[in-house]
Formats: structure tokens, sequence, C-alpha cells
């Protein structure tokens, strides 16, 4: 046992995470100001939705080279173990998350007329165009931080200090995420902690990424695109436009659903349905859970 290898004579998790930070940060450097200097030059100044576009594939590049980095060379594994690629399964991963993020929207459209006045109005309105800008951002935002958050570093964190300690401080890492969106508050950003357990959960119960992909994907998708609500305190091209009117503290005011009381009771709901759901879990024959002692 010693500085940088544990007695199993495996990196440490503290150098495995910081290995990935010293490729993570770096990449996204690069990535921004290449792909900055190319907008700029393309398109001249940007809107600040057209900025958050931008600011999103840099990210996921970042993210993704990251993960590759981690997994295909410091610790020398495939990535089906770390539960990124199409495994068998994956589909059904799919259709679970879509079908629990469709119930969850349910149930929120639900509350919001019971407790508030709402309204919903047909948006049409939107050019094509955003409309598909919107639907990418959201696809490769959801992919970025299920990476951050779910992927490598929580799963590392996992083996070094067990699982509820990783999933509880990954978790308040993505609601710390989100505490300089418009509108946000102290109850929005522990929201998205509760959020950021939900989606731990879902990696904790396949080995896999797609379930809590779905998920994030469905709830933002639908939350935002079709129904037209606030999504963390962003307004996206959607479908539908509701506005709902009522107590900030329940309903979550121009933060969105998610930082009222009921979001809270929301995300709580989608956790229970994830731990009860019965799905199976990934098996694989790998080298990276054999030993799970503290690293």
């Amino acid at each position: 046992m010693g500085f940088f290898l544990n007695s199993s004579s495996e990196l440490r998790t503290g150098w495995r995470l910081a290995a990935f930070l010293a490729v993570l940060l770096p990449v996204w450097i690069a990535a921004g100001l290449l792909l900055t200097a190319t907008a700029f030059i393309s398109f001249g100044e940007l809107d600040p939705f057209q900025v958050i576009a931008l600011n999103v594939p840099i990210s996921f590049i970042a993210a993704a080279v990251a993960t590759l980095f981690s997994i295909l060379i410091v610790e020398r594994l495939a990535l089906q173990p770390f539960g990124i690629g199409f495994h068998r399964g994956w589909i059904s991963n799919v259709g679970a998350g879509f079908g629990i993020a469709a119930a969850l929207l349910v149930l929120q459209l639900l509350a919001s007329y019971v407790f508030g006045h709402t309204t919903m109005e047909w948006d049409a309105h939107n050019p094509l165009s955003r409309f598909f800008l919107t639907l990418g951002v959201l696809v490769v935002a959801a992919a970025f931080e299920e990476l951050i958050f779910r992927g490598y570093p929580l799963q590392v964190l996992m083996k070094g200090i067990g699982p509820w300690p990783a999933m509880i401080a990954m978790s308040c890492l993505f609601g710390l995420l989100h505490a300089r969106n418009a509108g946000s508050s102290a109850l929005s950003v522990f929201n998205t902690v509760v959020a950021g357990m939900m989606l731990s959960l879902a990696y904790l119960k396949t080995r896999s990424l797609w379930l809590s992909y779905a998920i994030h994907l469905g709830w933002n998708v639908g939350l935002g695109m079709v129904m037209g609500f606030s999504l963390s305190g962003l307004n996206v091209a959607s479908l539908w436009t509701t506005r709902v009117s009522g107590s900030t503290w329940l309903l979550g005011g121009e933060y969105g659903p998610e930082g009222g009381v009921i979001g809270t009771l929301i995300f709580l709901a989608g956790a229970i349905a994830v731990w009860k759901i019965r799905i199976r879990q990934i098996n694989y024959d790998d080298r990276f859970y054999k030993d799970a002692r503290a690293g």
C-alpha cells in the first residue's frame, strides 16, 4: 500500500478522479476556444440560447474524451462495465426510463391544475429550426450530465467510498451546477439534488446509464419542449406554453416546477419508482467492481 496505490495494487480513487479532471479541463478549454471562435466567425454575435447551444457540445466533448481516457487508458477496460454502449437490454432500459418520465410529467401537470391556476396554449410561433436546435441541445446536455454525474466519476467514488456516500456527493454537485440558473433558490437546488439521487439510483439499479439518461431526457423534453413549462429557469421552444400562477414555494415560480415543493414530491416519487421497478441489472464479467474496498 502506497501513496498512489491501494492494498490491491490499484490506483487510488483520488488519483483516478485527478486523472479524469486532468483530461477534462484542458479539453474543455481547447474545445471551447475552437468552437467559440468558429461560431463567432461564422455567425457573429450569438443570442443567449445560441450561447447555451454552443456550450453544451463543448461540455459533452470534454466529458466524452475524459471518460474514454479514464476507462480505456487508466482502467484499461472496455466501456460496457461502466454502463456505456449498446449492451443487451439497453432498449428496455430506455423504454422504462421514458415511461417513468412520462408518469412523473402527468403527475406534475395534474398537480399544477389542482394547486394553481394553470393555462395551456398551443405555441405555433417557434420556427422549426429553433425547435430542432432545442431538441439537439437537450439530447446532448442530458448525455453530458449523465457522463459527469452518473458516469465514471460516480462509479469510481462508489468503488472507493461506497454507493450511498458517492451518490450523495455527486448529487450535491449536480444540484450546485444548477444554482446559478435564473430564478434558482435553495429549494430548487435541493430538488435537483433529489433528482440526482433518483438518477443515481437508476444507475445503481441497472449498472447502466441508459435508464438514468432516458428519465433525464424524457423529463427535460416533456417538461420544456412538449408542455412548455420553464425548465430549470430556462424557457425553450415548445409545442405548448404552460403558465401556472399560485404559491411560488409550492409550484416553483419562474424557475419552473423543479423549484417548488411539488417538484420535491415528484422526484421522490420517481426515486421510489426507480427502486421498485422490475428491470434486469446488466451483469458484466469485469474487473472494476471485483474488489470494492476503499481506494
